[in-house]
């Protein structure tokens, strides 16, 4: 397993330092990532239904650009899908146009309860799908595949760069790689500057993008989301990781998104032009963006959908959230 880059191994080791934890960076953060996703499965496709709203249209965007490039891309098509969760990206990109070329599907997820889940809604695609527990380094040397995909995935991984070299190996020649649901690093910058938004919009996406600080939309999630017992996945998290040793006081909301979605806190994020300079074997067939109002689309009020329509139609790349596909030279 590859260790945390510099930078987020800085991160994690002030907030370790904080709780009082006492293994590696590496170890901190797969405990805490993996902890918190056994519990967060309960609950996670009520949590982001606006996801399961919003992103099919997004895949459908994604495939469409490839086809357009390349009409008879992947005849048939392998599918690893990494940090598969409950199946949402299998689940959408076999909806789209070349749903119909999917051959198999493995599922790869280090949460055993949410690939339970994953497993459990691949019955209805009617499909061969394997399930591995663990990370992309785990998986036999020889697989390789024709689409992998991550959906949401991205800014969980401490190493981006030692991750692509990992999808490297497992693509197959002339494959595609696709993210989607990756938080964009120019998005508060883009919005304040794009001239395209009237004022009134503008006003509109700023005050909304002041509501949408992690520790206030995770905190009300936790809030909403009470378990039986008054215990949301939150506090579970922490429970089970007082419990192992991991830390010797709770975790405050913003610290603990701080670590399972370590490139989306402190105005971090993702950029494609970085992923970029780490394929460089690779053609980047689509780039989108989309939630430019911080929100996704099934979740806006009427005005603020017809507008985000409009940007999406424009291909404009200022939007919360970024997605691409890339093709393996060769």
């Amino acid at each position: 397993m590859a260790e945390p880059s510099l930078d987020t191994q800085q991160i994690i080791l002030g907030i370790m330092k904080r709780y009082g934890a006492r293994c590696t960076p590496e170890e901190f953060q797969a405990a805490v990532n993996v902890t918190f996703h056994d519990f967060e499965s309960q609950v996670y496709d009520e949590a982001h239904a606006d996801m399961w709203a919003s992103l099919p249209r997004q895949f459908t965007l994604l495939i469409d650009d490839c086809l357009s490039k390349y009409p008879g891309l992947l005849e048939k098509a392998r599918v690893l899908d990494i940090g598969a969760g409950t199946g949402l990206a299998s689940s959408c990109l076999l909806e789209t146009a070349i749903g119909p070329r999917v051959v198999s599907i493995d599922l790869l997820d280090t949460s055993e309860a949410m690939l339970k889940q994953a497993i459990r809604r691949s019955a209805r695609w009617n499909l061969p799908v394997q399930a591995h527990l663990g990370l992309i380094d785990d998986l036999p040397p020889g697989n390789k595949y024709e689409i992998i995909v991550t959906c949401s995935v991205l800014h969980h991984v401490p190493d981006l760069q030692a991750f692509f070299g990992k999808v490297r190996e497992h693509q197959a020649p002339g494959g595609i790689f696709m993210h989607l649901q990756d938080p964009n690093l120019e998005f508060v910058r883009k919005s304040e500057s794009d001239r395209s938004f009237s004022k009134q919009l503008k006003r509109r996406v700023l005050d909304h993008f002041a509501r949408f600080r992690p520790g206030r939309i995770y905190g009300r999630i936790s809030r909403e989301l009470t378990g039986k017992q008054g215990q949301d996945y939150v506090s579970r998290t922490n429970r089970a990781l007082l419990e192992a040793g991991v830390i010797t006081s709770p975790l405050k909301v913003a610290d603990l998104y701080a670590i399972t979605d370590i490139h989306a806190s402190n105005g971090r994020g993702i950029s494609i032009e970085q992923i970029r300079g780490w394929v460089p074997d690779y053609e980047c067939l689509s780039q989108r963006s989309y939630g430019f109002f911080g929100k996704l689309w099934s979740h806006l009020p009427p005005d603020l959908k017809v507008e985000e329509e409009r940007l999406s139609q424009a291909n404009t790349l200022s939007g919360a959230h970024i997605a691409a596909a890339w093709r393996l030279k060769g």
